[in-house]
């Protein structure tokens, strides 16, 4: 083998030798390579650390964001909720609504017809065995009456108590004349008027009196 020869000039191969040369003291080498393998190592834990870091940063992310998907569902089953109970609710004030209807027209025809319902009451509770009516007409506030009886006494007494009752007032005196019924019986035919009481105030007193009866 033929050996590389080195054609450099001395001096420049003597300078390079002693450039590779360390000539600072062994304890002085120690100490700077103790520095550089602390920064090394410093560095080293800092990625670490900024690694770690970051994991957690993950993690906790991932768990908050269960977190909220959980709270979403909640919310929506929530918001599910309050829609069914909304319309449960619109359906009850619907029925509401119709029950007040009905409850306001039972209480118009309370009051128009239940005065009415007492009036015929009260002449079918006055009238005596060997009475009878031929006409009954209730025209708003007034009340025809128009029959038979056998005496004038019970016709007085019919009117007493017609009077009596809390639907009826301003008994007129009964006109009557004697009549021959059927071409036998000798008879009293009357006729007789009087006011029909309206109810002003359901829960006042004529009401506390009807609902005696």
């Amino acid at each position: 083998m033929k050996a590389k020869l080195n054609l450099k000039p001395r001096e420049e191969t003597l300078a390079a030798a002693k450039a590779k040369l360390n000539l600072k003291p062994h304890r002085e080498v120690l100490a700077a390579q103790k520095k550089v393998n602390s920064v090394r190592l410093l560095a080293l834990s800092l990625i670490c650390l900024f690694s770690f870091m970051a994991g957690i940063s993950l993690l906790y992310g991932f768990w908050m964001s269960l977190e909220l998907e959980g709270e979403q569902k909640s919310l929506n089953l929530s918001v599910e909720m309050l829609k069914k109970q909304h319309g449960l609710l619109s359906e009850e004030l619907a029925e509401m609504k119709r029950d007040l209807k009905l409850y306001k027209e039972a209480v118009a025809f309370v009051k128009e017809e239940l005065p009415a319902l007492e009036c015929l009451l009260a002449v079918e509770t006055a009238l005596l065995d060997e009475m009878w009516l031929s006409r009954l007409e209730i025209d708003a506030d007034r009340v025809a009456l128009q029959g038979y009886a056998m005496t004038e006494d019970e016709l007085l007494e019919f009117a007493r108590e017609i009077s009596a009752s809390p639907v009826i007032s301003n008994v007129d005196l009964p006109v009557m004349r004697r009549v021959k019924k059927q071409g036998k019986m000798d008879m009293v035919e009357f006729s007789l008027n009087c006011s029909l009481k309206r109810i002003a105030n359901p829960r006042g007193g004529m009401d506390s009196a009807l609902l005696k009866k």
